[in-house]
């Protein structure tokens, strides 16, 4: 029988003083790997074999969108260590969230998804596309499932441009909490996605709509001049995106970061490395300094222990893109790679409990800070392996026929990664009986540009709008990652 997530968090505090924290050197592949396994161990016990939409519990509020970034965590697990032990419940889950048209939008989530839950879901088909990971039976290949998700952000844009002068909401139903609000976590999904699809196949159509949303989010301030990351702006009462929430979390500069960090290598032109660079920097000010330990910490929440479960899993974000960022965008692997270190050390560090499989929420300190849950073991999951990043096979391009070429060298600057081709992300719409069914049988196991940082000396590139200054948001939304979710049912099994 699983042991309950309530459990874990039993045993994690009953066995925080057992013993040393979990055993690793960052520089031995084979003790990278094993140290993985068993945080991935501590990670799966939370996976609910019964649920028929696969999975994982938490403890409530439940996040749907949660259980897609646990997946795309254990796809990494899954490249870097070549161990297959999840890879079969992998692809069951996403056969069952993929949905009806192939794009994420399962009729069981269809009361409370919104775009940010949907994008951790379309990660995961990012990912497999990228590596070449095995196919759904009876699905469209991955590249066509992740273009059917882009075009439905890009037609909820254009549903959204009458104010803002563009922008993607949070929400896509206009009655649920938060319609108003024009988040970065959001928009940096589609940004990103829109990258990864320009370097993968090759077609201008996504890179123009990533320059789109780059310029958009740096007129209206959820990026700074100085690469910060602010978590969104709002339309409400006639607002117009004037005013910006200035709060701040790991995964929202994360997206934009492995967003830029595609397109640079897409492009090669050095002003996307420039941006990935500020990135970096930022990142390592602002994530990574707790008591001059260099080490990650969610600066928001995690100082006064107040962080949730969902908010637990942000640095999961930061750590996964940081290393493939590290990879696509050579100049920042040192940078990158130490930093991950050091975070690998302090995370391994924390994991005490259960042996050594139950981790901390707080990886500067010694030892297990009381805290456990599935936010907080994804997290020291997606750090630890992201030290394997380069034993992962080169990022796939795609050629004509549909072929695909595992090349992720530097393009020289103004070329793309692959020449323009017959290849096309076209949506493809197949039978979802046809999915389920093989599944089945084989899985057995223009606004007002605004900005908030008045101080920045970095100077914006020619293609971006320097503001004044302008005051954070008064009243933002209670939403997602910063406090209650929408309040609408969950849906477990």
């Amino acid at each position: 029988m699983k042991t309950s997530s309530s459990s874990v968090a039993i045993a994690a505090v009953a066995f925080a003083h057992a013993g040393m924290g979990l055993q690793l050197n960052a520089k031995d592949s084979n003790s990278v790997k094993e140290a993985a396994k068993t945080v991935a161990k501590g990670l799966y016990v939370f996976h609910n074999e019964e649920a028929t939409t696969g999975q994982f519990n938490q403890p409530q509020p439940w996040f749907w969108w949660l259980s897609g970034s646990g997946w795309t965590g254990l796809m990494d697990y899954t490249v870097y260590t070549k161990d297959n032990t999840y890879k079969a419940d992998l692809l069951s889950a996403l056969g069952k969230n993929v949905g009806p048209n192939f794009d994420f939008m399962p009729p069981e989530q269809a009361s409370w998804e919104a775009n940010d839950d949907q994008a951790y879901w379309l990660y995961s088909a990012l990912t497999a596309m990228e590596y070449d990971f095995d196919t759904l039976p009876g699905a469209p290949s991955w590249d066509k499932i992740a273009a059917n998700t882009f075009d439905l952000f890009a037609s909820r844009w254009n549903d959204d441009s009458d104010t803002c002068g563009g922008g993607l909401k949070w929400q896509f139903d206009r009655n649920a909490n938060g319609w108003t609000y024009k988040n970065s976590v959001t928009n940096g999904a589609f940004f990103q996605t829109s990258a990864r699809l320009a370097r993968y196949t090759g077609e201008q159509k996504y890179a123009d709509w990533a320059i789109k949303i780059w310029d958009w989010s740096r007129s209206v301030g959820l990026v700074s001049d100085d690469y910060h990351v602010y978590d969104g702006t709002s339309d409400e009462d006639g607002a117009n995106c004037t005013k910006v929430n200035p709060d701040q979390w790991s995964y929202n500069i994360a997206t934009y970061l492995h967003g830029a960090a595609h397109m640079y290598n897409f492009t090669g032109d050095a002003t996307w490395e420039e941006r990935v660079q500020g990135f970096v920097d930022t990142a390592a000010k602002t994530y990574f300094t707790p008591a001059k330990t260099g080490v990650m910490y969610e600066q928001k929440c995690e100082p006064g222990h107040g962080c949730t479960t969902d908010q637990t899993s942000f640095k999961a974000s930061l750590s996964r893109w940081l290393g493939k960022t590290a990879v696509l965008v050579p100049s920042v692997k040192t940078q990158v790679m130490d930093m991950l270190e050091r975070s690998a050390q302090g995370a391994a560090q924390s994991c005490v409990g259960h042996g050594n499989s139950t981790c901390g929420v707080t990886w500067s300190a010694k030892g297990f800070d009381g805290q456990s849950d599935f936010g907080v073991e994804l997290s020291a999951l997606e750090t630890i392996q992201s030290l394997l990043v380069f034993e992962a096979p080169p990022f796939a391009v795609a050629h004509a026929g549909n072929e695909t070429d595992t090349t992720t060298e530097t393009p020289p600057a103004q070329t793309s990664v692959v020449p323009s081709s017959s290849h096309t992300a076209t949506t493809t719409k197949l039978s979802a009986t046809s999915v389920a069914t093989t599944l089945a049988q084989s899985t057995t196991v223009p606004a007002t540009s605004t900005t908030v940082d008045a101080t920045s000396s970095v100077a914006a590139s020619p293609s971006e709008t320097t503001t004044a200054p302008v005051k954070s948001v008064d009243n933002p939304p209670t939403h997602t990652k910063c406090g209650a979710r929408k309040h609408k049912r969950r849906v477990h099994s």
